[in-house]
């Protein structure tokens, strides 16, 4: 686990560049792509008979649990899970992040990453990864400091918990121009992963993977499209 204090230090220098940039995008990105309020989970998806793979759980946001996807098996994570000849485990629930938690989940509150982490460690995994922070960035502008915390917190949960596992961590996507406070939220997940031994892949660095006409109907989530250009980018990092 990472000094607290070094953490903390960071974050408040972090801070100021968040609120520099934030300004200077007019917060637009961020008020256009929070996700909604209902929280949507889809089913686990069941691999092939016969891929017979490590085991590998997926934590994230609606992103991960396949919002705008014609069908499970075309969400990212799935199509991942098939090429890597992993056997999923979905734990995606939309609308939360790091240190946000969705407003319901069938009439409870919905967990953060850092409660979903404590689920993924009693399934005992050789793989998990962690996806997403859109619905942080609100928190993150506001301030940093928590949110920092948050993604140190998690990660670390899941290094002690999981010792052996393989743990990857994906940054947020953004279509179109990519705001400062963005880019400072995937420094803060990168140094974070660095710090607990995890492979971070970045979807807006060098390229931006997520494109306008990615975006579905909704106008939040991605399409078919999208989560093939998100998985096409993990595979490439992951091969």
């Amino acid at each position: 686990m990472p000094d607290r204090s070094a953490v903390m230090t960071a974050s408040l220098v972090l801070g100021a560049v968040v609120v520099a940039g934030a300004i200077g995008a007019g917060l637009y990105y961020d008020s256009t792509r929070t996700e909604s309020a209902a929280a949507e989970t889809v089913s686990v998806y069941t691999p092939p008979v016969g891929l017979g793979g490590p085991s590998a759980v997926f934590i994230g946001d609606s992103y991960t649990s396949g919002a705008g996807a014609s069908e499970p098996v075309k969400r990212w994570t799935s199509l991942v899970a098939t090429d890597n000849y992993w056997n999923e485990e979905n734990l995606g629930i939309g609308s939360t992040g790091y240190v946000t938690a969705a407003a319901e989940c069938g009439g409870t509150p919905c967990a953060n990453y850092q409660s979903v982490a404590d689920t993924a460690i009693s399934l005992h995994p050789r793989i998990v990864v962690v996806s997403g922070g859109l619905n942080d960035f609100t928190a993150f502008v506001d301030d940093p400091a928590p949110v920092v915390e948050a993604i140190y917190e998690t990660l670390g949960k899941l290094r002690a918990g999981l010792p052996d596992a393989r743990i990857i961590t994906v940054g947020p996507s953004a279509a179109g121009d990519v705001p400062p406070f963005i880019t400072a939220y995937e420094s803060v997940v990168r140094d974070a992963s660095a710090a607990v031994g995890a492979q971070f892949i970045s979807l807006i660095d060098p390229v931006d993977v997520v494109t306008e006409d990615m975006i579905a109907p909704d106008g939040i989530h991605v399409d078919d499209r999208g989560h093939a250009a998100i998985a096409e980018r993990v595979n490439e990092e992951l091969n």
